[in-house]
């Protein structure tokens, strides 16, 4: 799967779209049919063990069952519209909201526990409301070859439209 694909990244004459999340949907789908999956074998396992097995083993199943619906349907579908006509960033989800307009942002790396990411947000609130842009990045050889292709066919064409200054290698 190229970088356009992994995020959905459209561009065209008057905005560039594109969906961070978009990656993890194939593995969504999956761990959505492995909880499925789970739901015959529960009823076959019901009467060789205790009835609170069940309970505790419902429970978890519905915790599961839960976070994946909830990433299915308000992560993955996260789309970031940057609007060249004008001059500002939208976030849609179920209704678009404008987070800022062109000369308000500014991108970084922000760093946590899972690794490090590329963040939008606006110039003087950066490290109180900020954006993920793009996937986790560790220190290795794939994922460093994974945030290059993030680079050069994503975050490039983002601040080329929005005519933010880059030190590009050469």
């Amino acid at each position: 799967m190229n970088t356009a694909e992994r995020y959905k990244f459209e561009e065209n004459g008057s905005e560039i779209t594109f969906m961070p999340n978009y990656h993890i949907l194939r593995t969504l789908k999956w761990w959505l049919a492995a909880g499925i999956v789970l739901v015959p074998i529960a009823w076959y396992l019901e009467n060789k063990v205790t009835e609170k097995v069940m309970v505790i083993a419902f429970a978890l199943w519905i915790v599961y069952i839960g976070y994946l619906l909830a990433d299915l349907l308000f992560r993955v579908p996260v789309k970031f519209i940057f609007d060249k006509r004008e001059k500002a960033i939208y976030r849609k989800l179920l209704s678009t909201k404008k987070v800022m307009n062109f000369d308000e942002m500014t991108y970084f790396i922000n760093e946590d526990s899972r690794g490090y990411y590329y963040a939008i947000a606006k110039k003087r609130n950066q490290f109180i409301k900020n954006y993920r842009i793009s996937n986790y990045f560790s220190g290795s050889k794939a994922s460093r070859e994974r945030e290059n292709e993030f680079i050069q066919n994503i975050l490039y064409p983002l601040l080329d439209t929005i005519d933010l200054p880059i030190n590009r290698p050469q």
